[in-house]
Parts: structure tokens; C-alpha cells; sequence
């Protein structure tokens, strides 16, 4: 075979290559943002999340003990949790648990305008002024009385209920500690 004969030979072999190459490329450009790994994921936020209708709650935790690590059997907690609302207005009537013996305590501003977001701040007054600072409302929710003891890396089913949009249940935890860890000396486990 002459030079030039086996350039054309090679050419031809190449074509096909690249002609699957390419199809390769387009098909799997055709599935970007359709189905993948991503399409699922949700926020990277401690607390739980529910929706219902045109209420969303987020990030909705029991605020860290204040002694201890425990909630035990017959105590309350504090929510913090962020209500949005995108629909008509609407108004938190409700709050509970079956982990509880009685529906929770609220106080504050229940209502929810059409556009805006209610936010419980639980027990920390830093928290509780950041929120006003902010211009934002703000509301009280506490559980009361747990059947059972309640601790870190557990989740607890907590209904939201709503006048218009009605009921919403969410997996609630305990928030992560806020209170800075006591520091460790050489000989105590230190490095």
C-alpha cells in the first residue's frame, strides 16, 4: 500500500471514532440537569424540614439542653424553626407530639402574611436579637412533658398545624451544643 493510500485508510478508520466520540458527547449532554446525583439533595441544615401547601419549615430543632445532654422523661424543650409562607396568609394554631403529653406552648406572633416568614427562636436571647435586629417575627414554641427522655441523635415527630393550610409533621433533633468545649491540657488527651 502507498503512502498516501494508507493516510486515506487511517482516515477512514478514524471517522467512525469520531463520529461515536461525538454522539457519546451529545447524548450525554442531553441528560444534564435531568436526572443526577444532585437532583435530590436538600439543604445542608441541621434541623427538619416539611412543607405543606405554601408553608415551609425549616431547619426546625429543639434547642440544646441548658444543663446537661439530656431532655429527661416529664421536661420541656424549645423549638427553633423557620416558617415561610408563599401562599394567601395563614396563622400557626397548633403545635405537638405523640412523644408528648400535651400540646405545646405558644406564645408571641402566630400569624403568617402572605410573603413573609415567622421565625422561633427558642431559649437564646443572642438568637432572639439577631432575629428583631433583622426586622424579623418571631414566635415561642415549647413542647412540654416528654413521655421518655429525649437526646442527641434522636428525632421526634412534631405536627405543625396550620388555620388554612392544615397539618404538617416534621422530624425534629436536638440542636448541636452551642457552648464552647472546655480545653484540654497536655496529659489529658491533647496533641
Amino acid at each position: 500500500m502507498s503512502r498516501p493510500q494508507h493516510h486515506k485508510a487511517v482516515r477512514l478508520r478514524l471517522i467512525p471514532a469520531a463520529i461515536g466520540l461525538g454522539a457519546v458527547v451529545a447524548l450525554a449532554g442531553c441528560s444534564a440537569g435531568q436526572v443526577t446525583e444532585t437532583d435530590t439533595q436538600v439543604a445542608a441544615v441541621n434541623g427538619g424540614s416539611g412543607d405543606v401547601q405554601d408553608i415551609a419549615i425549616r431547619n426546625a430543632m429543639f434547642t440544646f439542653p441548658s444543663t446537661g445532654t439530656v431532655y429527661p422523661a416529664g421536661s420541656s424543650a424549645p423549638l427553633e424553626v423557620v416558617l415561610a409562607n408563599e401562599g394567601a396568609a395563614d396563622r400557626l394554631v397548633q403545635v405537638t407530639s405523640d412523644y408528648t403529653t400535651a400540646p405545646a406552648t405558644i406564645g408571641g406572633d402566630t400569624t403568617l402574611p402572605s410573603r413573609t416568614a415567622l421565625h422561633a427562636t427558642g431559649a437564646s436571647a443572642e438568637q432572639k436579637a439577631q432575629v428583631e435586629a433583622a426586622g424579623g417575627r418571631q414566635v415561642q414554641i415549647t413542647l412540654n412533658g416528654f413521655k421518655q427522655d429525649i437526646t442527641p441523635g434522636v428525632t421526634i415527630p412534631v405536627t405543625f398545624v396550620f388555620e388554612k393550610a392544615g397539618p404538617v409533621t416534621v422530624q425534629v433533633p436536638i440542636s448541636e451544643d452551642q457552648k464552647p468545649r472546655p480545653e484540654q491540657h497536655d496529659g489529658e488527651g491533647g496533641h
